[in-house]
């Protein structure tokens, strides 16, 4: 199989599936926090909705699709009292996307993304535990990554400096490829207030395999993607915006997403591009059309 940081030197992007959480949702499981969407690992009828979506992305063109691990912390299982099924609950989700790509998918290579999101809510960096306790939750999660071997983790919706590096730092020692991605309340700050060029010349001394922005307005996004483009360096480079609706204006036509990141690719040289919450296979479907992979 092809390495997928091998595909990341290649003239066209690599494509990105879309939401998971905000997907489940609009069919019908209930994603309730704190597991919001690890609630579809623990009924098997909800487990098959979402090995569909991550096919059905996989048929929209989709080259990597994340598990849906982005929950599976032992803070958030230990509210529930599911921590001593982490590594099983992990595992599980890795082997839901393998099987969506043995169903439609076996004659193509589609990379497998584990997420690793904040130990607290990614909306509220305030919330961040003390370092022990990061420490402690981001190692047995990456270990229990590990275990499920996917091609990549993907360290996403990160709001603060200390928490990014604490994960980065325990995640490249796996050998597996890292990407390292921000959530940004403008174009220099990190929802912790922190500087985001300053986040990510942090996270550049790991040489993760790739630096991005996601869960964001496409509007702000926008605005945030020349501080990655001009920090990351040689770094490949990527984003992942949210489209939900707002008062004054309708979520973004999956025709209108596809242009707009379509533009990004072009203008910001991104390496990755997906969508966040809000999106549809729909969406990536369309975006798949503008930058060539269907």
């Amino acid at each position: 199989m092809i390495a997928w940081v091998d595909r990341l030197r290649d003239a066209k992007p690599l494509l990105l599936d879309g939401a998971t959480g905000s997907e489940l949702e609009r069919r019908g499981v209930p994603c309730v926090l704190p597991l919001w969407s690890a609630v579809a690992l623990l009924q098997n009828e909800y487990t098959s909705v979402l090995r569909t979506i991550h096919a059905e992305y996989i048929q929209r063109g989709a080259q990597i699709i994340t598990a849906n691990t982005f929950r599976l912390n032992r803070q958030t299982l230990m509210t529930e009292q599911l921590h001593n099924d982490s590594r099983r609950l992990i595992c599980k989700a890795v082997d839901t996307v393998r099987e969506a790509i043995e169903s439609v998918a076996r004659d193509r290579t589609v990379f497998i993304a584990g997420s690793i999101g904040p130990v607290e809510d990614c909306y509220h960096p305030e919330r961040a535990p003390a370092d022990d306790v990061l420490r402690d939750d981001h190692h047995r999660r990456i270990d229990d990554l590990y275990a499920a071997r996917p091609d990549l983790i993907l360290i996403e919706t990160m709001n603060n400096m200390n928490e990014a590096a604490i994960a980065t730092e325990y995640a490249v020692q796996t050998g597996l490829p890292v990407a390292v991605s921000f959530i940004a309340r403008n174009d220099t700050q990190l929802l912790s207030g922190e500087s985001l060029e300053k986040a990510i010349l942090r996270i550049k001394t790991y040489n993760p395999a790739a630096l991005m922005l996601n869960c964001m307005r496409v509007e702000i996004m926008e605005h945030t993607l020349d501080v990655l483009k001009d920090t990351a360096g040689d770094i490949p480079i990527g984003a992942y915006a949210n489209i939900f609706p707002e008062q004054s204006k309708p979520a973004m036509t999956p025709d209108d997403f596809a242009s707009r990141m379509e533009g990004w690719v072009s203008e910001y040289k991104l390496k990755i591009i997906g969508g966040c919450c809000g999106t549809t296979p729909r969406h990536i479907e369309k975006l798949a059309d503008r930058i060539g992979v269907n």
